[in-house]
């Protein structure tokens, strides 16, 4: 029964019962599933087109994992494997190809032509009534496999069928991109020390050195004769004063807290 390929019903089977078993044992290894399919189904002879090769190959690995989560034996497995290339082959227009796989429009047919022969085959294979008939699914194995099949084959039927007929279309774009070639650095042999930011540009002479307090001053002070403040120190000072007015609240409310408490104490000592 392991090595079965064909049932009493005319159902040839792709796969052995034995050949199921064999990718089941794989467990989560998909790269060698999908190898050992390959080889078995001989999806490099039928489709050459590796985008079409691994759209075909995931189909069949996605029905058998199914399978396999439904706990149905080998032999189910490689059956309902079976009506599913069936169904593939019809809506590709694949019917009786052998070797590579080619397309024809006359050939395909719509999603409740597929949908008809799947429960022809389906029930075909879960009534007890030989040689046309097998029960090789139960009753509840035959409604799990087609609520399956329905949310997955034919509620994305065009899909699959665009995926199964049509080559993916390459399309290469090619851009010329011109980049402006930076400026060369200045030379560093006439680099100058950058003065110190607490001093003013009136400050520093062109030599680099900050000036004194000689000359006419005007430069240094301001309209009354005194000294004009540097921005860092005005920001200095205003953060001085932010500090001793949040340092003076706080020191009221330490306070306010104390006096608070010492009367308290002195009422209940009454």
């Amino acid at each position: 029964e392991g090595d079965e390929t064909e049932l009493e019903t005319g159902l040839k089977l792709p796969l052995r019962p034995n050949d199921v078993g064999q990718i089941w044992a794989l467990q989560t290894d998909y790269a060698a599933q999908s190898k050992l399919l390959t080889n078995i189904l001989g999806l490099e002879v039928a489709h050459p087109s590796v985008a079409r090769r691994d759209i075909i190959c995931d189909f069949h690995l996605f029905n058998l994992s199914h399978a396999k989560t439904l706990c149905l034996t080998q032999r189910q497995g490689a059956v309902f494997h079976a009506i599913m290339t069936l169904i593939l082959d019809k809506m590709a227009g694949w019917d009786g190809q052998e070797g590579e796989k080619h397309s024809s429009e006359a050939s395909s047919v719509g999603a409740a032509e597929c949908f008809k022969e799947y429960q022809r085959l389906l029930l075909a294979h879960s009534v007890n009534d030989p040689p046309g008939r097998l029960a090789v699914f139960g009753g509840s194995e035959a409604r799990r496999l087609t609520d399956y099949a329905s949310t997955t084959l034919f509620k994305h039927f065009l899909l699959y069928q665009f995926c199964a007929r049509c080559d993916r279309d390459v399309q290469t774009l090619r851009f010329s991109v011109e980049l402006e070639r930076p400026a060369a650095p200045p030379e560093l042999a006439t680099a100058r020390q950058k003065p110190s930011k607490r001093l003013n540009d009136s400050q520093v002479s062109p030599d680099g050195k900050a000036e004194g307090t000689g000359g006419s001053g005007e430069e240094m002070t301001g309209a009354g004769g005194e000294e004009v403040p540097s921005e860092e120190d005005e920001i200095q000072r205003l953060v001085e004063e932010k500090l001793r007015e949040t340092e003076a609240r706080l020191e009221a409310k330490l306070a306010e807290r104390e006096q608070n408490f010492n009367e308290r104490i002195a009422a209940k000592k009454k």
